[in-house]
């Protein structure tokens, strides 16, 4: 993300117009690249830092003493943003997740352009996609194990018969007790849940849709309200962390989805008859340019570069 990108950023958090995800990213760009810090324009700077200490006081309900003068509380914040980094972590985006359970739930998101390794309190390990999010409630692994997900995630299941393994996108809940298996929920369209090894079983909308076995992967299209099961290579497709982004017969929208996350750079279909071409592809080492100009060469759509995004058309 270069500095223009996370200035609209801060901008929006600021204006109280961020989404979620934003503010999510700017709490965890405070905690993972505080070299980064220093480059934001003064005012930006302690603005940011004002707004996520304000956080901390409504969320702690701590106040300065009334005995303290106010040059006294303004010098907090001169270093609000260890603090801050300090919040952020306490709250939000403990990354290890290795600590005893908080008040509230805990949100851990993969920066755009960057993934992310994660091991749950019970030893399960997680792989997020960038853009993705996970949030786990305060009981996670008390009784049983509840996920809520957004975006592209793999998942290492610990066994344990006594606490079910469920992770929820949507109206989509998969379930299991011991597996390995990739879920991605990234449009409100379309989902899909692919098996490496194990016995994972899907619903939607409180309704049973398929148990999958290794090497099968389920697509969800919700807005018709159907599904398909098809045979996948589960290992190729998704350790991407490992061997590079693996797509088989995906419409070109999700495979440029996936891509700009990856890469951290906007793309944009502005013809409607390439959204749903679908391709086979593998992006291993090449630059998004070359990625793109892959797809093209493929599937014969032309492209253009416009400012900081690219352009199919």
């Amino acid at each position: 993300m270069n500095i223009e990108q996370l200035g609209d950023i801060i901008q929006r958090y600021l204006d109280g117009t961020a989404t979620d995800k934003e503010k999510d990213w700017v709490r965890q760009w405070l905690q993972e690249r505080p070299e980064d810090h220093s480059s934001l324009e003064p005012e930006h700077r302690q603005a940011v830092e004002t707004r996520l200490w304000q956080s901390f006081t409504d969320r702690t309900d701590w106040k300065p003493s009334p005995s303290r003068s106010i040059p006294i509380y303004r010098n907090w914040l001169a270093y609000a943003a260890a603090i801050a980094v300090l919040v952020a972590c306490a709250f939000w985006l403990n990354a290890s997740v290795q600590r005893s359970p908080s008040s509230h739930p805990q949100t851990i998101t993969a920066l755009p352009g960057s993934h992310k390794k994660v091991t749950l309190p019970d030893s399960s390990v997680v792989y997020l996609f960038p853009g993705a999010t996970i949030t786990l409630p305060e009981d996670y692994n008390d009784k049983d194990r509840r996920i809520a997900l957004s975006g592209r995630v793999f998942f290492e299941v610990k066994p344990d018969p006594a606490r079910p393994f469920e992770v929820s996108a949507g109206k989509m809940v998969t379930r299991v007790l011991g597996t390995s298996f990739e879920i991605t929920a990234a449009d409100s369209l379309l989902a899909s849940v692919t098996v490496r090894t194990g016995k994972v079983g899907v619903h939607y909308d409180a309704r049973p849709l398929a148990e999958l076995t290794p090497g099968k992967r389920l697509r969800l299209h919700t807005q018709h309200n159907d599904f398909t099961i098809d045979d996948v290579n589960a290992a190729l497709l998704c350790e991407w962390w490992n061997n590079g982004m693996v797509f088989k017969q995906a419409p070109l929208s999700e495979v440029v989805q996936s891509l700009s996350a990856w890469y951290n750079v906007p793309i944009v279909i502005t013809h409607a008859k390439w959204k749903q071409e679908t391709v086979t592809i593998r992006i291993r080492d090449q630059s998004c340019h070359e990625a793109v100009s892959l797809l093209s060469g493929t599937l014969g759509f032309r492209f253009k570069k416009e400012h900081d995004r690219i352009i199919i058309y």
